[in-house]
């Protein structure tokens, strides 16, 4: 298996995260108020460092509750022993619940 094949979703988020962005503050800007606009370019920020933490603890989690008895995990160095496929399925699992509740 190769690591090119995680270089399109990796592409795909950061298009789409560059694009939401900018979108969120030309909006802030041209339908805020002036003195509303700081506080809500400060929560943009906000919300996207709490996105990063949690993904981080999602990824920690998944190291430690994958780790098989040989020492590897789902989310291993080693690409020929990691199943980040699954890793990948349970992202979208989890996506697809999260737009279901909505």
């Amino acid at each position: 298996m190769s690591a090119m094949w995680l270089v399109p979703q990796h592409c795909l988020a950061g298009i789409a995260e560059a694009f939401n962005c900018i979108g969120q503050i030309e909006f802030y800007y041209s339908q805020f108020p002036k003195t509303m606009s700081s506080i809500a370019m400060s929560l943009l920020a906000f919300g996207m460092s709490v996105g990063s933490l949690i993904a981080g603890l999602i990824v920690s989690i998944m190291k430690n509750v994958t780790r098989s008895e040989g020492g590897e995990n789902w989310l291993s160095n080693n690409i020929n022993k990691a199943h980040y496929d699954y890793y990948y399925w349970l992202l979208t699992i989890m996506g697809a619940l999260g737009f279901w509740e909505l």
